[in-house]
């Protein structure tokens, strides 16, 4: 087969796409990598071929066809993916202001913190980045469900991805779980009012991660960690904590607190 063929039939695909950089969100493949891909430099991983084919919904054989024989099978389907028909919601997504400027400031990497919705009387201690993008800003979140001050050795991983958005002097985020796409949480976050980003109070809402699915909401704190962090080091921070833990700050735990007051009869965010 050549990988001449396969460079040039993979160009004739993605130049009916919306970009490569939309592709290569779509397939998770670094971008750098998928260049030396279109350019021919190198051919791809049998993983990385299987997630190229899967998702042009093509065979290797076919991808390795001379250009000639390869433009009179690219699927059909491809062809309205240049050009989609955007969903009203996507529309109303799509028209909100950026306040780019707004949301930048709060660009990084966070330990979040809240109260395990499937795990009563636990903590969990995820990690989550915002960032930007083509000028949006979307979040990946981490979570490690597994209580490693008393060695469990019963490990279950989380994935989220998001959109971020700052309306009404608030933080939004909305996140879709990506291993298993069948949770979705939702989160606003009060600014920071001080020169310097150190944490973020808010509420979150979604269900437990066990087989309920029972909805709940939850008080939320932001611990800010930086822009730049070693990822490897940071997820051993994260997992599972008692709440009589030492392992998370008292000030934190507090600030989590699901208490409600009786003339309240609602869960509010601290917005201090």
């Amino acid at each position: 087969m050549s990988q001449e063929n396969f460079s040039i039939n993979l160009r004739i695909i993605c130049d009916q796409q919306i970009s490569v950089a939309h592709i290569c969100r779509k397939m998770e493949i670094n971008r750098q990598q998928f260049n030396k891909y279109l350019s021919g430099q190198i051919y791809p991983s049998k993983y990385n071929l299987n997630t190229i084919c899967q998702y042009f919904q093509l065979s290797e054989e076919q991808l390795n066809l001379k250009s000639s024989e390869f433009r009179q099978i690219i699927p059909k389907s491809l062809e309205s993916e240049s050009n989609p028909e955007k969903s009203e919601l996507e529309k109303i997504i799509d028209s909100m202001p950026s306040h780019s400027k707004d949301l930048s400031r709060y660009e990084g990497y966070y330990y979040s913190h809240f109260h395990a919705l499937g795990f009563p009387g636990y903590i969990i201690r995820s990690l989550i980045h915002i960032y930007q993008y083509e000028n949006k800003f979307y979040s990946t979140s981490i979570e490690h469900l597994w209580d490693k001050e008393n060695g469990d050795t019963h490990r279950n991983r989380f994935k989220y991805k998001g959109a971020v958005f700052y309306l009404g002097d608030r933080i939004f985020i909305t996140e879709v779980e990506t291993l298993t796409n069948n949770v979705i949480h939702h989160t606003i976050l009060c600014p920071s009012y001080r020169n310097i980003v150190d944490s973020l109070s808010g509420v979150s809402m979604g269900v437990g991660s066990r087989n309920s699915h029972m909805p709940a909401a939850t008080r939320v704190e932001f611990l800010y960690l930086g822009k730049q962090i070693n990822i490897r080091e940071v997820l051993g921070g994260c997992g599972l904590f008692k709440l009589n833990t030492k392992l998370v700050d008292s000030n934190i735990i507090a600030r989590i607190n699901n208490e409600i007051n009786d003339p309240e009869y609602i869960l509010r965010a601290y917005d201090t």
